[in-house]
């Protein structure tokens, strides 16, 4: 497996319309048990969730090697497809043999689906450079700080919800990407990101970033389609709580760089049987 560790953040990013339109499958890595389908497995273009690595072209990404090392060990015969997220989420609403990753787990999109979680641990953040001395515990410590964010994005509308009464915040705002490089030119304070796309963007400028305050939380699972067989989503679930323990899981997570300050984050929330 290639590591990300070194390529340039042009490379890692810089996702053409061509493959982010590009259905990309990769060769099973596990030999199907017989009589059960070959599962069909969706992704979307994510770094560093899931991406297509520009040295290769090969799908890896933080869930992407998780998911490998699961269907290796539940024997599970299976094709990796990366697509647009709406195409993802149709193709596992009509197939019978499609499982789609990385979809958040929801009290609403709990009883569409089969889980199989927590894959990782996720949502948004806000991050400073590491000489920020500032302490933020609460939205009422943001006081007078400018925070770059992407415009028009959930993101944005979340901050301008939590920060409505808190004195002279400014959101420094951008079509497409907001520029994390802002927190290092003094245009900004702070940078309201995803919790691993963050620091991941900002290593591969190398300007190394913190977390300083958790914004939003979200379990990122595997989800099938209702149809496939419910002995292969037990076997996948028993395949990731191994790699959960032996550690594997936290190896891949490493090779991507885990956000640091995740305090509790790491707490088991698999959905209830």
């Amino acid at each position: 497996m290639a590591s990300v560790r070194g390529l340039s953040g042009r490379l890692a990013t810089g996702l053409t319309a061509t493959a982010l339109c590009l259905v990309a499958p990769t060769l099973a890595l596990a030999e199907g048990r017989k009589g059960e389908p070959t599962l069909f497995l969706v992704t979307e273009p994510n770094p560093p969730v899931n991406f297509l690595d520009p040295l290769n072209g090969q799908l890896i990404g933080l869930a992407t090697d998780k998911v490998r090392l699961i269907m290796q060990d539940a024997g599970i015969s299976h094709d990796i497809s990366i697509m647009p997220w709406p195409d993802a989420v149709a193709a596992v609403d009509q197939r019978p043999d499609a499982c789609i990753f990385l979809m958040n787990l929801t009290d609403e999109r709990r009883p569409n689906y089969q889980w199989v979680a927590p894959l990782m641990e996720g949502g948004w953040a806000l991050f400073a450079p590491l000489g920020f001395q500032r302490r933020i515990s609460g939205p009422a410590d943001l006081t007078g700080l400018r925070i770059a964010v992407q415009a028009g994005g959930a993101l944005e509308k979340h901050l301008r919800e939590i920060t409505r009464d808190v004195p002279n915040v400014t959101l420094v705002t951008a079509e497409g990407a907001a520029e994390i490089g802002n927190i290092f030119n003094g245009r900004a304070d702070l940078y309201a990101g995803g919790a691993w796309a963050a620091p991941y963007q900002a290593r591969q400028v190398d300007m190394p970033v913190r977390m300083v305050m958790r914004l939003t939380r979200s379990t990122g699972a595997l989800a099938c389609n209702k149809k496939v067989p419910a002995a292969m989503v037990t076997r996948m679930q028993k395949a990731l709580d191994a790699i959960i323990a032996d550690g594997r899981a936290g190896a891949v997570e490493r090779r991507y760089s885990t956000p640091g300050s995740w305090g509790g984050w790491g707490l088991d929330r698999r959905p209830n049987p």
